[in-house]
């Protein structure tokens, strides 16, 4: 058994902390003990951690590379892995300018770490093929959810003679492109869709107050869980302007909701026969994307997502399995060397 720590400097990371109970499934017990190490954002020293394997999940930049290289250096038999949560080729197409500075910053980090954990394919391709790390590098691991009880949530009844509930959630923030959506629902007659929207972030009362001129969009705030509102719509909405995975996809296919989603990172690898991919970058182009979804049958993508997505969860198990053992055989090797150096030393 292997001891394994996680670094994390940012705990409002739903998506990253609620990905971590993953390390408390017995496939994964029986292999490795975890545990959560803080670190301050902006620490520049790295810890001594008392670990076989650190996995890193925390965000890259030029001031972490010190933090990183400081790791490797305190921690020298570890095997260290970065799971990359954020940067994607949207990403660097919305908020880079210097494409040169911010590639080099990636291949540097991954020159320093053993391995990087992507989390879609689409994001590997990315790192692969255009920033320029080596393949061999690279292993994808979809993220982890652990609302099993969405598969409980009944199936939706088709939209026969009624408009179709459209529901979307996730951080208030410009990234999730929820004032495209709600500028795009102004264009779609109530009788065709309405919208629920639920959240919270920096974009909260802006959203609001367009949502209050508006009789099919209704903004609400934060919730733990979002069962219930899936239960109640028939397709969720996902316009991000970059998302490296998006989990809420996952969750709607969970529910046997069908999904519109942006064309954009590890979106359209989610869709499958669930639901639509679209470019929805502006308002116009989601209201057409939103006006072709509603005349789709709904209730049938629903279905096939579900079945689509179950065994997701055991397939995301199986790579991290994978991924302890081949850090346990590091381990091993490196041990067996350390006993014949100090076996030679003593015979010196």
């Amino acid at each position: 058994m292997i001891r394994v720590a996680h670094l994390l400097d940012d705990f409002g990371m739903g998506g990253v902390t609620r990905a971590l109970t993953l390390f408390e499934e017995p496939a994964l017990t029986r292999l490795a003990t975890s545990a959560v190490v803080p670190v301050k954002p902006e620490a520049l020293i790295a810890p001594r951690v008392g670990a076989d394997l650190i996995v890193d999940h925390m965000a890259l930049s030029w001031k972490r590379l010190a933090f990183i290289a400081s790791l490797r250096a305190r921690n020298p038999h570890c095997r260290i892995v970065h799971v990359e949560h954020s940067y994607t080729r949207s990403f660097e197409h919305e908020n880079i300018q210097a494409v040169g500075r911010f590639r080099a910053m990636l291949k540097i980090a991954a020159s320093l770490v053993d391995e990087i954990v992507c989390v879609s394919n689409a994001q590997r391709d990315w790192l692969a093929q255009t920033v320029g790390i080596s393949s061999t590098k690279l292993t994808v691991i979809y993220p982890w959810t652990d609302r099993s009880e969405l598969f409980e949530v009944p199936e939706p009844q088709p939209a026969c003679g009624r408009h179709v509930r459209l529901l979307a959630y996730g951080r208030f923030a410009p990234v999730k492109n929820f004032t495209a959506l709600i500028e795009a629902m102004s264009a779609v007659p109530e009788t065709t869709a309405q919208l629920t929207i639920f959240g919270d972030g920096p974009d909260r009362a802006s959203l609001e107050a367009m949502a209050a001129a508006l009789p099919n969009v209704t903004v609400l705030g934060p919730c733990h869980s979002p069962a219930a509102h899936l239960a109640n719509c028939d397709a969720v909405v996902i316009p991000s302007r970059c998302e490296s995975f998006g989990l809420v996809a996952t969750e709607a296919r969970m529910a046997a909701r069908p999904i519109l989603v942006a064309d954009v990172d590890g979106l359209p690898e989610q869709v499958g026969s669930a639901g639509l991919s679209a470019i929805m970058s502006a308002a116009e182009e989601i209201e057409t994307g939103i006006q072709a979804f509603s005349k789709l049958d709904l209730v049938r993508l629903g279905a096939n997502g579900r079945n689509e997505v179950r065994g997701q969860s055991e397939k995301i198990i199986s790579r991290w399995v994978s991924l302890i053992k081949r850090s346990a055989l590091t381990v091993q090797r490196g041990g067996l060397v350390r006993q014949r150096q100090i076996g030679e030393s003593a015979a010196l």
